[in-house]
């Protein structure tokens, strides 16, 4: 996993629970380097989930949420740190139908070897549906990120998420509410 979803992760933890709560957090884990991260680095998934982990068992916030939370806070991120990107979408529509084909192509390029989620989109009707499959479990934080873009672009319809809540595939619909 790029080393920019570790980065963002500590310092989503960091805004939301403090510098001491992340250095809790990260001592605890006990990774390999102690925890230090750099953006264009890679890193097992595992030592992602074994801080989230820790880091809802210490603030008390499901893990769900925290992930879901940690989504949005990562759709911002990505606006600040991607902004010639995130500027080429009008919609949340427009955005979304892209991840696959060019957001992610866009990191295939620029790091050969990373290994991005298939997200896939479908119109039905005035119906998004969005396919997040991946051999990681982040299906949560993909929720997050959808949330946000929805709320970003003022999109008024609702997220749902439609296969049984499964962190490493699932299926969201944006429909009309």
């Amino acid at each position: 996993m790029k080393g920019v979803i570790f980065t963002e992760l500590v310092q989503f933890m960091e805004q939301n629970f403090g510098i001491i709560f992340v250095d809790e957090v990260l001592t605890q884990a006990d990774l390999p380097g102690g925890g230090a991260f750099t953006s264009v680095g890679s890193y097992p998934s595992s030592q992602a989930l074994k801080i989230v982990t820790i880091a809802s068992e210490k603030s008390g916030v499901p893990l769900e949420e925290l992930c879901q939370n940690y989504g949005s806070f990562l759709f911002d991120r990505f606006g600040e740190l991607f902004p010639d990107i995130m500027e080429l979408y009008d919609s949340a529509d427009a955005l979304l139908s892209h991840v696959g084909p060019h957001i992610h192509e866009e990191v295939r390029i620029l790091y050969r070897d990373a290994q991005p989620p298939s997200v896939t989109t479908e119109k039905d009707g005035d119906t998004l549906i969005v396919t997040y499959e991946s051999h990681r479990p982040l299906g949560h934080i993909a929720y997050g990120l959808i949330r946000r873009s929805l709320e970003v672009y003022k999109d008024p319809r609702s997220l749902t998420w439609e296969v049984s809540p499964r962190a490493d595939r699932a299926v969201f619909r944006l429909a009309p509410a």
